[in-house]
């Protein structure tokens, strides 16, 4: 099992985890793509990023035990 980690602002992208990385992946692209049709990602800070510079990070769930 994978969780996502939104870098960007700190928390996890998905409320659940995926079983392989490849699900975490896909997963990573479609959150990006969201964000395209606007043509940006608003941080949690107030800063407007491009969808592409979202930090997205593939981690195993032993760094969340």
């Amino acid at each position: 099992m994978y969780f996502l980690r939104n870098e960007t602002d700190g928390v996890l992208a998905a409320p659940y985890a995926f079983a392989t990385r490849a699900k975490a992946r896909a997963y990573a692209a479609a959150f990006r793509k969201r964000y395209e049709a606007q043509g940006y990602y608003l941080t949690s800070d107030g800063l407007r990023i491009s969808p592409r510079d979202i930090e997205l990070v593939i981690d195993p769930p032993a760094v969340f035990a």
